[in-house]
């Protein structure tokens, strides 16, 4: 038969349940359940006025939505849009019916630029959920890995100008009175702002973007082309992949090395004070003074060297010098010897390959960050904004590895569960397996005894397991001998 076509059902009113619409395996509302974010209300406080005014949007409601735009990689006026029409958003944001308004795009952009700009609000979040993850044993801190990866700006290369100009050849001939004809025009198929760019040498000290001033050319590795770009650097427990810190810089050549001893500071600093043992990086980190800052925290480097694996003679000098500043330089000098001499006695160790092969987890990370949040370009102009940027996407992705522990957690205590409680259903059988098994071997025992007895004539009430002593076991074990015997 035909199937009908379905009819539009035009009712007034629709009932249901926000929780019906969406799966209870959803990630989101593993997240939800993971982690309470209600502190963000007591970080910024001090931002909001308590006597007038009108009644502001709920700090946490911005906060879920933001951090929704990371988690699937939303510009602030499609995260909009799609919290107004999607129920899983709605129930993360703790909006119990698509009756509540969602706040618009000004809002959120006001907050994050102005109100809360001072407050670092969520380089506090992302150390709660660090924080949180060290306490459900998730992370230890003990073996880390350090890696940075490039992030284009979100600015041109057609935006670049000098930083100084200097008058135009034709320009000054033309106020001497020497200018020669103007230049035809250019051709009709390329844009009148496009500029020719053939021919000129670009250096970050000599040009810049006029629409990101702070951003740097660069170029990761050869045979790329310099592009407009910052550093983002992360430390990570390598084990678990959870980000420890994440930090921007401008696009230098001792970015990475100096921000790696900025992050490794800061977990001093604020959660795992002299817990770090081993820390593993590339071939970038295998810098002399580097390794020798690393050995003087008490942490083991797992890091290649820049130079060859051949051990180095310690640096002698001939005369001494009372110049404190040439001392200064031969006393670094020898100290980056021994560090390099240290390192290539620890890459011949077996927790050294381990080590290496476990690095590419910082990879994968920065891999993951690109492709599914946003990482790969700036999104909004100058370092702060983008150290901002930096702080929610680590949110996001530790907050996936906290759910996906506590599930597999959470699996592993109800299979413990059904084992305890099997291993006492077998227990139990076994014990009474065991008693019927010892009951058996007792009255076969002294069925044969009452046997003997019976062929050696010797009168049964004289036995000692006579009715007298025992008088329903006699009987049973008598019956058991015995069974037609009138005796």
């Amino acid at each position: 038969m035909t199937p009908r076509k379905q009819q539009r059902d035009q009712s007034l009113f629709h009932y249901y349940r926000m929780e019906d619409l969406v799966p209870e395996n959803h990630i989101l509302l593993q997240i939800d359940r993971a982690i309470d974010f209600s502190f963000v209300r007591e970080v910024v406080w001090d931002c909001y006025c308590h006597t007038n005014g009108r009644p502001g949007t709920d700090p946490e409601l911005i906060v879920r939505m933001i951090l929704i735009g990371y988690f699937y990689g939303l510009s602030e006026n499609r995260l909009c849009d799609e919290v107004r029409m999607h129920a899983a958003y709605r129930l993360f944001c703790h909006m119990d019916s698509f009756e509540e308004t969602v706040p618009d795009r000004s809002t959120i952009n006001k907050l994050r630029n102005n109100k809360w700009a001072e407050k670092g609000l969520f380089k506090v979040i992302m150390r709660r959920i660090v924080q949180q993850c060290v306490t459900v044993g998730l992370v230890s801190g003990k073996h880390l890995s350090v890696d940075g990866t490039q992030i284009h700006a979100d600015a041109s290369v057609k935006s670049i100008e000098p930083i100084s100009p200097p008058i135009p050849l034709d320009d000054y001939l033309n106020e001497l009175g020497l200018g020669e004809e103007p230049a035809p025009p250019a051709p009709a198929g390329n844009h009148p702002e496009d500029k020719d760019f053939h021919g000129e040498k670009w250096s970050n000290d000599t040009h810049h973007s006029t629409t990101d001033p702070e951003a740097k050319l660069c170029k990761k590795s050869r045979g790329k082309s310099a592009e407009l770009s910052y550093f983002g650097h992360e430390v990570i427990d390598t084990p678990s992949r959870v980000i420890m810190d994440i930090q921007a810089t401008y696009a230098t050549g001792t970015a990475e090395r100096e921000a790696a001893l900025n992050m490794l500071d800061n977990l001093n600093d604020y959660i795992l004070p002299g817990n770090a043992e081993v820390l593993v990086a590339d071939k970038k980190y295998g810098s002399g003074d580097f390794l020798a800052e690393i050995l003087d925290r008490d942490i083991i480097p797992h890091i290649p060297l820049l130079s060859s694996p051949e051990l180095e003679p310690i640096p002698t000098w001939k005369r001494k010098t009372n110049d404190p500043k040439i001392q200064a330089q031969r006393d670094q000098k020898v100290r980056e010897v021994h560090a390099r001499n240290a390192a290539r006695f620890i890459a011949q160790t077996k927790p050294y390959l381990h080590s290496q092969l476990l690095r590419k987890r910082s990879e994968h990370s920065f891999a993951e960050g690109k492709q599914l949040h946003g990482l790969g370009r700036a999104r909004y102009r100058g370092l702060s904004p983008l150290q901002e940027q930096l702080y929610g996407i680590a949110c996001v992705q530790n907050l996936k590895r906290l759910a996906s522990f506590l599930k597999r957690t959470k699996k592993a205590a109800s299979a413990k569960a059904a084992i305890v409680s099997d291993s006492t259903v077998i227990s139990s059988l076994s014990a009474k397996v065991n008693n019927s098994l010892l009951n058996t071997t007792l009255s076969s025992f002294c069925s044969l005894i009452l046997y003997f007895w019976s062929i050696l004539s010797i009168p049964f009430e004289s036995c000692i397991f006579s009715g007298k002593f025992f008088p329903s076991f006699a009987s049973v074990a008598l019956g058991s001998a015995f069974p037609n015997s009138s005796d």
